[in-house]
């Protein structure tokens, strides 16, 4: 049992770790510039995603707490509540993003062409920035009811079907560069954030629970 819980998340964290790192292969292949620029806008998304971590945590937790004392319907609840702070949340960040980012690279110390691509960059991590954060607190719930395998699933088709591909495709073959980068990484997080909320809608705590009691009915 401890197998068949821990694999899909190990396989799940180092799924995404790795599309990430491939995306900063990517970066320095584009060059030296691009690689710097991607580097700062990277740690920016990294710092912002530890508070839907922590809302991912929390939730898990509660969740499967919910669940083991039989109170599937306030899992249930938990589980939209918390989809919708994360969301909330990372909103806002996305905003500051947008508006701030000629300010955010200077931070660094980031040189001015360094500084001008990081800020060329930031509104499409803005978008990033949402879906991020969702699939981050749907797979922590899945997580929390015992079911990582569909995460673990949704992150290799997200990531190295869709996202990882389209990113290099853009990048190299039409050109676009470190933009070309991102647009891939929101595209698979994208397909990962909507592919494990719409599992949650159908396969939820709460409509989990129904259809075991269902076949256990039959």
């Amino acid at each position: 049992p401890l197998m068949a819980l821990g694999f899909p998340i190990a396989a799940q964290l180092g799924l995404e770790i790795w599309a990430f790192q491939i995306s900063t292969l990517a970066a320095g292949k584009i060059s030296v510039t691009a690689l710097a620029a991607h580097s700062i806008v990277l740690n920016l998304v990294s710092l912002t995603f530890m508070l839907p971590l922590g809302i991912a945590l929390a939730t898990g937790t509660r969740v499967g707490n919910l669940i083991g004392a039989g109170r599937h319907q306030d899992a249930q609840r938990s589980a939209w509540t918390s989809l919708g702070i994360g969301a909330l949340t990372m909103t806002t960040f996305a905003a500051l993003f947008i508006f701030g980012r000629e300010q955010l690279p200077l931070l660094y110390g980031a040189e001015a062409s360094v500084a001008a691509l990081a800020a060329t960059i930031l509104p499409i991590a803005a978008a990033f920035q949402v879906f991020d954060g969702t699939q981050c607190i749907a797979g922590l719930i899945l997580r929390g009811m015992a079911h990582p395998k569909p995460v673990a699933w949704f992150n290799l088709i997200g990531y190295y079907v869709l996202g990882i591909p389209l990113a290099w495709y853009l990048a190299f073959h039409l050109g676009r560069g470190l933009t070309g980068v991102w647009w891939g990484l929101a595209a698979g997080l994208l397909f990962v954030s909507v592919g494990i909320c719409t599992y949650l809608f159908f396969r939820g705590p709460a409509l989990a629970a129904k259809a075991s009691e269902e076949r256990l009915s039959q």
